[in-house]
Formats: structure tokens, sequence, C-alpha cells
């Protein structure tokens, strides 16, 4: 599965073009649904009368150090019945639980359709070696495992919720992405998805430490989403419930040291200050809800809808509690009217999302 992009015609360009709008805070980028859409154009819903119907560590005396090594990994914190990560306890803010999980394989899911069964969008020519860093549950590293055999594939994250049985071209491991990687020109292709935001806190240590892993000529991509609504045709009402929430999250998430927001031109300079070239950034609109006329837009926001509506309170839980100081019921009423905004069939919002990548120079 190789990307359709043409690795000769990259001469350090962000793609920047005319699919201007507010909602992308001044800054232009390829509404890159090929095949689907004219470059720019916003993605046309369907009609009211045709849209589906939304379904509603220190360790104890006596203890061996493998026990107490187990114990520093799967002693899971549990708040308000959600359980979060042991590994470098509390740096993580999202459970690690069931449900979140299958959030995370739900978000997998749609977008495959949004990158239209893409596992990368950088023009890489061979996958041979690959670190998946923030893993989670191991879906999209098991998937390109499966499908490039050849490659030898790592996931890398803090919460060992991975299953056992995988591909022989694939092992998992607990690591803390935010301390040195100790690998040397090992891999050829550096992933991260989903991490702007909820892991990631000094992402020029991040790409410093992917240049250092690179082999000459491999490829690091970000593919990232902006906890912001996107809207093109003014459905969402001017001071929703949802824009008032993705205003809120992203002041408790900063409270906690991380980046909020996804700002592409910012991670665009910061890569190419690492010493990354041919640096690309591309815009893509993730669906909420079955509107966009296309189809596979249309089944990605299905996906979408339902992953958000369950996983939206482990998203904000420890963000509003312990970062905003909200009780759990002050909470749940806000997202209440999120869920109610969101299932409103007349209402036509999306997630930005945005890839980044770059390739570390042959010489």
């Amino acid at each position: 599965m190789n990307s359709d992009s043409n690795p000769h015609n990259l001469a350090g360009r962000v793609l920047f073009e005319d699919n201007v709008n507010s909602e992308h805070d001044g800054h232009v980028f390829v509404n890159d649904h090929s095949g689907h859409h004219g470059a720019g154009e916003a993605l046309e819903a369907i009609s009211d009368e045709s849209a589906s119907e939304y379904a509603d560590s220190g360790f104890g005396d006596g203890t061996s150090a493998t026990d107490s090594l187990r114990s520093s990994i799967f002693d899971y914190e549990v708040e308000h019945g959600r359980s979060y990560h042991a590994f470098r306890r509390g740096k993580y803010v999202m459970p690690n639980d069931e449900r979140e999980q299958e959030r995370m394989d739900i978000h997998y899911h749609t977008l495959r359709f949004v990158f239209q069964n893409r596992h990368f969008v950088a023009p890489i020519e061979q996958l041979t070696s690959v670190l998946d860093v923030g893993t989670g549950t191991g879906i999209w590293a098991m998937d390109v495992a499966d499908d490039y055999p050849d490659a030898h594939v790592i996931g890398i994250d803090l919460s060992p919720i991975q299953p056992t049985a995988v591909p022989p071209n694939l092992e998992f491991l607990v690591m803390d992405a935010d301390e040195p990687w100790d690998y040397h020109s090992r891999f050829n292709y550096v992933h991260t998805r989903l991490m702007n935001g909820f892991s990631i806190r000094s992402w020029p240590f991040f790409y410093e430490q992917a240049f250092e892993a690179l082999q000459p000529g491999g490829w690091v991509e970000n593919q990232e989403f902006d906890v912001k609504f996107g809207c093109d045709d003014n459905t969402l009402p001017l001071n929703s419930a949802c824009e008032q929430w993705a205003t809120l999250w992203n002041e408790g998430i900063q409270r906690f040291g991380l980046t909020g927001r996804c700002y592409p031109q910012v991670m665009k300079e910061q890569m190419e200050a690492a010493g990354f070239i041919n640096v690309t950034c591309r815009f893509f609109r993730m669906p909420i809800g079955p509107w966009p006329k296309d189809k596979a837009l249309r089944q990605a926001g299905l996906f979408n809808i339902v992953g958000f509506l369950d996983g939206v309170s482990g998203l904000s839980q420890r963000v509003f509690t312990k970062g905003l100081g909200w009780t759990v019921d002050e909470m749940e009423l806000l997202l209440m009217q999120v869920r109610e905004e969101l299932k409103n069939k007349r209402i036509h919002t999306y997630f930005p999302i945005y890839v980044v990548y770059g390739q570390k120079p042959y010489a």
C-alpha cells in the first residue's frame, strides 16, 4: 500500500492552497480528499430527507524485581470508574480501559476512510523498519505489519494494552517517548497519530529523537487532529456547546503541560529546525456524523460520531476535573449538550486533521 505522492516533486513545500477558511487560523492547506473533491472545496452535505438518523514508583519491602516491574506497569490508577496507565503515572491524561480502547479503534477505522485506506501519506517507496510512537491498542502497527511482512515494526506506548498474538515482524514496548529513545539510524519511517495535545510535551525534542532514529532518506509523519469543531456551512451555532467544550478542553489540557491546539505551521518549522527537508503539511476533514454526500466520508462520519459520543467522557474526565476543577456532574451536563448538538442531523461539523511529514537528508 504505497503512497500515491511523487517523491521527486517535494522541494520543501508546504501544501498551502486555495482552501482559505477562518476555521484554520489563517493557514491554508490542501483539502486532501483526492478523488473525492476538487482542491479547496468544502464537503457537501446530503439533504435532510436522505440523511440517516444518528444512533442515539517506590517498591515495597520483599517484592521481587519482576513483581515490582509488573506493578509499575500494570497497577492502573482508577478515577471515577475509569482506569489510567501506571507507567509514568499521571503523565497521559486519557484512560486506558476497554471503553477508551474501543474509541481508539473506532477512530482508526474512521481515518482509514478519511485517508482512503492509506496507512501513511508521506511518499515512501518501501517500508523496511517502522516505529509507531504512541501505538495505543496497536491496531495501526498490526495492520502495517500484516501489509508489509518484510518490514520490522515496533510500537511503543506508556500502556501495555496491546494484544500478545501479533505478526512475527511486530513487537510492542512500554516506553516514554518524552525520554531519549536510544535508536540510531534504525528506522525508515516514524509515525504518530492523535498525539498532539494528548502525549508529546516537547515536539522539538520529539523531532530531534526522530531525526536520530531515522536512516538517511527516512520519513517522520505526524497525523494529528485539532480539538476544534470545523464547519463550512454555518450550521454549527455560534457559542455552541461544542465550541464551549473545545475551548475548555484546550484550556484544561494546557494545565498538564501539553500543547492543546494543533498548529501545523509550527510543527513544520520545528521539523525543519531539527534538520528535516521536504516538509509538507496536508489538511483533511474528519466528519462528525454521516452528513457528507461522499460515500467514504459519510462512512467516516458515522464511525466518528459513534466513537466520539461514547468516548468524549473519557477524553474530558481528567482534563475537566483535575485540569479545570469541575465536578463530574458539571462536566457531564456540558457533555449532554454537546451530544445533543452532534446528533442534530442539520449540523455539519468535522475535526480538522493535519498531516505533517518530512524527510531526513541522505547526506
